[in-house]
């Protein structure tokens, strides 16, 4: 009797669990149906709710925008190759709801190809086409996660190429010597009336607190203020971009199958502590 009792007791438990899960499938579903399907949601319209003022940006949409290094390498003409963690987050007005109506439901994550993204680019990338970070992020099907409030937060894992020195010539350095860099990104299309830039986090710096401890190259100093505002004679309208300055040196070089270290082990396991909050180092 007692073995039947547990076993009925199971059986609620996972009868109950059951339901639970697919009332919460249900929900999403619903959910999804009436924000993408029923409403005609169209993932390639600016979800502005008026059009830009020709004088300000009070229309405009707010992106904001931060870079995390994972790991990076420098060849001898001066391109860097990277791998980032975007981050970025934005409102879309077509994407709210009420959680009361959806059985509490705050938040969902959905492919981020499904929802309008802004079309940030890497201005001074060194590479286009298939693979680069352009082609990456349009085609990108991270996940994106959309709250209740029309909040998007989108976190791609992208790999980049940027031209170090696009405005000048390279002279010939030791490669053990600390090279200046930049990576500078921002909206291929829209003006500052558009799209609004800002800092992700209020960050103006990369951060570099997920550096792999084996990256060929580490960062040394940040210049920060990366947020810019640029202005044309040809038109009112403001361009904003998140250009991040920063030099980076060797920490180690492969020969002969060998790792061999530029800088001490001891000093990079002190930089990478100093990593862990917002890191400027000697400018």
């Amino acid at each position: 009797c007692k073995m039947a009792a547990g076993m009925r007791s199971g059986f609620v438990l996972f009868l109950a669990f059951g339901i639970s899960c697919a009332t919460n499938e249900n929900e999403v579903s619903s959910l999804i149906d009436d924000l993408f399907d029923d409403s005609g949601y169209q993932n390639d319209v600016i979800p502005m709710l008026k059009p830009a003022d020709k004088t300000t940006n009070v229309n405009a949409i707010n992106i904001a925008v931060g870079l995390s290094m994972i790991s990076m390498d420098l060849d001898p003409a001066g391109v860097l190759s990277a791998t980032t963690w975007l981050r970025s987050s934005w409102s879309d007005f077509r994407l709210q709801w009420d959680p009361k109506e959806y059985g509490g439901l705050d938040n969902f994550k959905i492919p981020a190809s499904m929802i309008w993204k802004p079309d940030l680019s890497v201005y001074n990338a060194a590479d286009f086409g298939s693979g680069s970070f352009e082609d990456r992020y349009s085609l990108d099907q991270t996940n994106a996660i959309v709250y209740s409030t029309g909040k998007v937060l989108w976190i791609p894992p992208l790999p980049m190429k940027a031209d170090c020195n696009h405005d000048h010539v390279l002279p010939s350095t030791d490669q053990n010597d600390p090279q200046g860099c930049n990576i500078k990104i921002g909206s291929w299309t829209y003006d500052g009336f558009h799209l609004n830039l800002t800092a992700f986090g209020g960050e103006e710096y990369l951060d570099l607190g997920d550096m792999s401890k084996n990256s060929p190259y580490v960062v040394t100093s940040q210049e920060g203020d990366a947020l810019q505002t640029k202005y044309y004679p040809c038109c009112k309208e403001p361009y904003l971009s998140m250009n991040y300055r920063f030099t980076v040196q060797r920490a180690f070089a492969i020969l002969d199958g060998k790792k061999v270290f530029d800088k001490s082990p001891e000093d990079l396991e002190k930089l990478y502590e100093q990593y862990q909050t917002t890191f400027t180092g000697n400018k």
